[in-house]
């Protein structure tokens, strides 16, 4: 059963899912200091969407999506940042454990074309990570931290 204030973050961070972060990485906004970011980069040629899984202590905690709003390909020129405030992690002050997934569809896929292997990320309050996601039909996808 999903508790009340999960809820009204899931809520919250629903709205902030399809945003894009268009800024170069040196012109960044800041990350508050009571949230944590993922900016997703899609090197992948024709992804519409991008669902996620996120893991904490190696179980499921919850998913989400990204998307571009104007309903274009997803690309590496037009990165995405996910938002996790604290209060999406029922306050929990320690996040090291968290894993994702993603999930890419195409323009008119009705299910994933695939799913990534989970990747540890190194996730703190008041930081923003960085994962490449990359891959095609053919060989598969990936999705790797950016050094």
């Amino acid at each position: 059963m999903i508790q009340l204030p999960r809820l009204a973050a899931a809520a919250l961070l629903a709205a902030n899912l399809l945003t894009a972060c268009a800024a170069p990485p040196e012109q960044a906004e800041e990350i508050p200091d009571d949230t944590f970011a993922v900016r997703l980069i899609c090197e992948s040629q024709d992804i519409y969407r991008i669902y996620y899984s996120c893991y904490l202590d190696g179980a499921y905690y919850s998913m989400g999506g990204v998307a571009d709003l104007d309903g274009k390909a997803l690309t590496e020129e037009a990165p995405m940042t996910i938002y996790f405030p604290k209060s999406y992690f029922d306050g929990a002050e320690d996040i090291s454990t968290f894993s994702m997934d993603f999930s890419p569809y195409g323009e008119s896929d009705t299910s994933e074309l695939a799913t990534t292997a989970r990747l540890s990320i190194p996730a703190a309050y008041g930081t923003c990570c960085t994962v490449v996601f990359s891959g095609d039909r053919e060989t598969g996808f990936t999705a790797a931290l950016q050094e």
